[in-house]
């Protein structure tokens, strides 16, 4: 006992010697350095090319007009890779996996109308995004369990959507084949 007294109270004393001779700690280094991080320009995307993108829409928060956070985080990304001159196809590839409450969003006006019970406008307004997304090459897929659980139909989906047997698996097959998953 006394022994392990003596190792704890040298420790300390170390600890002390330590102090009074200036040495700061690692934690405040790193604190004092990211201070001065929010005057710098901000960090652009470095990685421009083989990028693969799956994108989980999993739950329904919308902004004030009724268009999904998620949805409008996938257009951001999209449009930041544009800016930087970054080609869909080529240089990226971004796929979205709607299921759980996010699965609403691709359905079309009239069954969004029909089976969407919260205020919205007047049909989907997440149509017009989900449309450029896929005109620029985002490929849209639809969870069959969510479909099933919601009561929606095939033809209840956008066109251009394809249903996969389970939105989880479809995510753990992109993340497999080297998407890097994100849920925004």
């Amino acid at each position: 006992m006394n022994k392990n007294t003596g190792s704890i109270t040298r420790a300390f004393a170390g600890l002390l010697v330590f102090s009074t001779l200036g040495f700061s700690s690692l934690a405040f280094a790193d604190l004092n350095e990211s201070l001065a991080e929010n005057t710098k320009p901000p960090l652009q995307i470095v990685n421009q090319t083989g990028l693969k993108v799956v994108v989980q829409i999993n739950y329904a928060d919308t902004i004030p007009n009724g268009i999904s956070k998620q949805v409008l985080a996938t257009k951001n990304l999209h449009d930041q890779y544009t800016a930087l001159g970054m080609k869909p196809g080529k240089d990226y590839e971004i796929v979205m996996v709607f299921r759980g409450d996010g699965a609403q969003f691709l359905l079309t006006d009239a069954a969004y109308e029909q089976k969407v019970k919260q205020p919205h406008s007047k049909g989907n307004p997440n149509v017009a995004i989900i449309e450029a997304l896929h005109k620029d090459g985002v490929k849209m897929y639809e969870c069959a369990v969510a479909m099933r659980l919601k009561g929606y139909t095939p033809r209840d989906i956008l066109p251009f959507s394809r249903i996969v047997t389970s939105g989880i698996g479809a995510m753990v097959d992109f993340e497999k084949s080297g998407y890097i998953s994100i849920t925004p």
